[in-house]
C-alpha cells in the first residue's frame, strides 16, 4: 500500500515539475526585437532565430540542460530540414518579437501570438515564415 501511494506520489511530483513549471527564459540580456535572423538546425529541424544572441542564450541553456548544442548553418542549408509533413501533437502558443516601425533600436516593437496544431506545425511555419520565435 505505501510502495503504491510512495510511486504515485513521485510519479505527480516529476509530472508537476515536467507540465506545470514554465520554460526558462533566454531573454533577459537580449534585444527581442532586434531582427538579424541567422539560421541552425535544433535537433536536426531547421530553426530561424531573431538574432544571434538570441541563438546563443539557447544554446547555452540547452548546454546547461544536457541537451544537444544547436549547429548555426546557413539559410539556404537550413532551408533542407524544414519538416514536411505534421501529424499530431498538443497545440502550442508562439511568440514572435516585431521590430518597431520607426526603425528606432531603443524602442520596444510589438509581439505576435499565434497558435498552432502542434510544435512541428510551429516550426514548420518560422522557418517557411523566416521569423525568429522567441518563446513558446
Amino acid at each position: 500500500m505505501f510502495r503504491v501511494l510512495f510511486l504515485f506520489a513521485a510519479v505527480f511530483y516529476v509530472v508537476e515539475a515536467t507540465v506545470i513549471l514554465p520554460n526558462p527564459t533566454v531573454t533577459s540580456k537580449c534585444n527581442i526585437y532586434k531582427k538579424d535572423l541567422c539560421w541552425a538546425l535544433v535537433d536536426c529541424i531547421c530553426r530561424p532565430f531573431q538574432n544571434p544572441c538570441l541563438r546563443d542564450a539557447e544554446n547555452a541553456l540547452r548546454i546547461e540542460n544536457c541537451k544537444t548544442p544547436i549547429v548555426p548553418v546557413t539559410e539556404e542549408l537550413c532551408k533542407h530540414f524544414i519538416p514536411k509533413v505534421c501529424l499530431w501533437g498538443r497545440p502550442v502558443k508562439a511568440y514572435f518579437p516585431k521590430p518597431p516601425k520607426c526603425g528606432c533600436p531603443d524602442k520596444p516593437g510589438t509581439i505576435d501570438e499565434l497558435t498552432f496544431k502542434n510544435f512541428c506545425q510551429l516550426q514548420k511555419y518560422s522557418a517557411e515564415k523566416n521569423e525568429g520565435e522567441f518563446k513558446y
